[in-house]
Formats: structure tokens, C-alpha cells, sequence
């Protein structure tokens, strides 16, 4: 009976052998959990490595649903410089100092790299087109321009140019200071100053070619003399690359155009044939855009500049693709004392008014006396221009002339519905 017992004990004693439960370490679900945390992990890295990466060229491609306005700072609204600290004594030169050559090489090495930083917000406009000659063969013809970056509205970059170049162009490409190339296309355009804008597309231009560029700094002309040195950087000689050195011989020039009046700035440097580019001062700052289309009289080969305090509300409005509208009148201002010499009222005296144009439509006789539109008093061309800035395309206005009868000077009101000059 022992026995039996004893067999039986032995032959179930497994039975009483303790079951260790597996280390959680070991097990597949674990194993499994652990290779899930590892892609996990991988993942995160990758793509937050691509983020990097990609997050310059997604932010140019889609970070923008609008396009952000342009807005160019007056000269009147520029922030107040900062104020500097006393000059020192002056150091009085008792014995004469010779120049060397070696002076002279310095001065030129300063004024060249002042040029070398204008030159980032340079860039090259190829224009091309296309035409049919005599022959009935197709032909075509490229013209390199300069241009000046003046906006970064967050889809496109900017670039201020002359328009005639450009006008009937099949093809643009603009070149940057890197070397790189983009095409653009032409946005706006103002007849009455010659001045356009074509735009590149942001996403388009590489990064390297972003940090290489910077927008222009646009001065101000206001309290510019004769004598101070000016540099002609773009293509003032004609062809791209090209600088020249000069002065200043006439700072405030005012040129009549259509609606309104500019000021010139006109140097001593000579005019070039299809010279372009800008006129920039020792700080770097744009003065002037060079202009091929109104001469001074006394000397035609002088070159000459558009001053940028006059054109920086052109540029404002043609970088936001608003209307640059025109009534198409040439006038001149009637001050009290001229008033009272010739005998005629005060306000803007037409002296001639553009065929076809919104104020020969309108009525607008050469001989009238501007002196008020849409409720305002106009005492100057000035006036009319920044009036003009604030209408659009297609707005009638009411303008209110003095005209001369038989014995004495007549109110009529016209009526001009504006346009944009083709």
C-alpha cells in the first residue's frame, strides 16, 4: 500500500513543480510593441527632416492665400534717423599732405562696393520678340535691361523697369545677382512715366538666390544740391554691368508731363543710347531711375533721372496692380500774383489737352482754368496727381473750369469719365 502510494507520488510529481510565468520582456507582444516604437520613431525623424527641408518652398508655394500689399514709405513718413553722438574735434592738418595714386585707388575701391551691395536688388530683363521681315521670314530680337527689385508681396517678387523695352515682348527672363534666371511676366505698366512691372514667381526662385537678393532702398531726392556725388549702376553705359561715377548739376528740374509735372535729376555723366538702371547716392540709397524720354533742352546728352520721391506712389500702385488713370491735360499753375498780372483766375491753366483723351471727351478746352474736382480746390499740377492716384478706371468726375467768354472768365462743370492711358 506504501508502495502503491509512493509509485503514485512519483509518478505525479510534475504536478507539483511551481510554473514561472514568462519575463514581460521576452514576450511577442512586447517584441512587437517595441518594433512599432522603433518605426514610430524613425518616422518622426524622416519627417521632421523633410520639414526642414521643404519648409522654405512650402511657405513661398502655399503659405500665402492673399498676396500682401506693397507699401512704399513717403519721404514724409521714412522713420526719423537715429540720433548719433557728438562728432569729434576736428583734426587740425598743420604740415600739407601729398595724395598718392594709392589714395586715389582707395576712393574708387569705396565708391565700388557701395555699387556691389546696390547690385543685389539688380537683376537683368531679357525681352524678346519676335517679327516678320520683308521677306516674310520670322525673325527675333533681345534686348537686355536693367531692372530693380521694389517688392516682395509673398507670391512674387518684384521688378520696376521701363516699358517701351518690354511692350511688345513674347519672352522676359530676369536674371539676379547670383546668376540664376527665372521667367516673369509683365503685371502693370504706366504710359505717362514709361515705367512697368513684371513679376517672378516666388516659389520659382531658389533659396541661395533669396538670401544673395535684397529688396531696393528707396531714398529720398528731397534735399538733393548740385555737386553731390551720385553712381549710375545697371546699364547706364548701355549694356549690363556697367558703372560710371558723376555729379549732380541739377537737382530739381521739373519736366511737364500729362496730368501732372516730375522732377529730374540731371548729371554730368553723358547719356547713353538705351542706358537704364538708377542713380544711387554714397549710402547706397536709390536717388533716381534713369529715364530715356524726356531730354533737357540745353543738353540733350546729359544724362538724366526720374528724383524717386516723385515716382514712389507710381511704384506703390503699379507693384498692387491698381489703375494708373489719366484725364490728359498739360498744364501750368496759376498762382494769386500771375492771377493778378494776366487777369485770370487762380488754379491750373490748360495749355493743351491729348487727342482722344478722357478730358477732350470730357469737354476740356485748351485756354481753361482748372480749379476744382470732385468738390476739392485745386491750386497745382501736383494736386491733380495725387488726386488722379485716388480715382479708378471708368469713375466719372466733375471738373470745374473757368473759361474765358466774350468779356469775362465763365464757371462750367464737365464731366470726365477716366481711363487708362494705352
Amino acid at each position: 500500500m506504501a508502495e502503491d502510494r509512493r509509485s503514485n507520488n512519483e509518478e505525479f510529481s510534475f504536478i507539483k513543480e511551481k510554473i514561472k510565468k514568462q519575463p514581460f520582456y521576452q514576450t511577442r507582444r512586447f517584441r512587437q510593441l517595441c518594433y512599432w516604437l522603433l518605426v514610430a520613431v524613425l518616422c518622426g525623424v524622416v519627417a521632421s527632416f523633410v520639414f526642414v527641408k521643404v519648409q522654405p518652398f512650402m511657405e513661398r508655394t502655399f503659405g500665402q492665400d492673399e498676396k500682401n500689399e506693397i507699401t512704399i514709405p513717403r519721404d514724409n513718413d521714412e522713420p526719423d534717423e537715429v540720433a548719433q553722438e557728438p562728432a569729434a574735434d576736428p583734426v587740425i592738418i598743420t604740415e600739407p599732405q601729398e595724395l598718392e595714386l594709392s589714395d586715389y585707388q582707395k576712393l574708387y575701391t569705396k565708391l565700388k562696393a557701395v555699387a556691389g551691395e546696390v547690385n543685389k536688388s539688380l537683376v537683368t530683363v531679357m525681352a524678346a520678340s519676335s517679327d516678320t521681315d520683308w521677306f516674310n521670314e520670322i525673325y527675333e530680337s533681345r534686348r537686355e535691361i536693367s531692372g530693380l527689385l521694389v517688392g516682395n508681396n509673398g507670391v512674387e517678387l518684384l521688378v520696376l523697369i521701363p516699358y517701351e523695352p518690354v511692350k511688345d515682348a513674347s519672352l522676359l527672363q530676369v536674371t539676379f545677382v547670383d546668376g540664376t534666371s527665372q521667367e516673369a511676366v509683365l503685371k502693370n505698366y504706366d504710359r505717362v512715366t514709361d515705367l512697368a512691372i513684371v513679376s517672378v514667381n516666388l516659389a520659382a526662385v531658389d533659396d541661395s538666390t533669396m538670401e544673395a537678393v535684397k529688396i531696393a532702398d528707396l531714398g529720398s531726392s528731397r534735399n538733393l544740391k548740385a555737386g553731390d556725388n551720385v553712381i549710375a549702376v545697371g546699364s547706364p553705359a548701355g549694356f549690363a554691368g556697367s558703372l560710371k561715377f558723376g555729379n549732380l548739376v541739377g537737382p530739381g528740374h521739373k519736366t511737364s508731363v500729362i496730368d501732372g509735372e516730375y522732377r529730374l535729376l540731371i548729371t554730368d555723366m553723358e547719356r547713353s543710347d538705351g542706358g537704364t538702371g538708377v542713380l544711387v547716392n554714397l549710402d547706397g540709397q536709390v536717388i533716381g531711375l534713369i529715364e530715356d524720354t524726356y531730354l533737357h533742352a540745353s543738353n540733350e546728352r546729359a544724362m538724366t533721372a526720374y528724383a524717386i520721391s516723385d515716382m514712389k506712389a507710381v511704384i506703390e500702385h503699379l507693384s498692387n496692380s491698381q489703375d494708373l488713370v489719366y484725364m490728359g491735360i498739360k498744364g501750368s499753375q496759376v498762382t494769386a500774383e500771375i492771377a493778378e498780372i494776366q487777369g485770370i483766375p487762380t488754379g491750373v491753366y490748360v495749355s493743351n489737352v491729348e487727342p482722344d483723351s478722357p478730358a477732350l471727351n470730357g469737354g476740356l478746352q485748351a485756354g481753361d482754368v482748372i480749379t476744382e474736382i470732385s468738390g476739392k480746390t485745386v491750386a497745382g499740377v501736383t494736386e491733380i496727381q495725387e488726386m488722379l492716384l485716388k480715382f479708378s478706371k471708368d469713375q466719372v468726375i466733375r471738373v470745374k473750369v473757368m473759361r474765358q467768354g466774350k468779356e469775362e472768365y465763365k464757371e462750367i462743370t464737365c464731366s470726365v469719365k477716366l481711363d487708362v492711358l494705352k
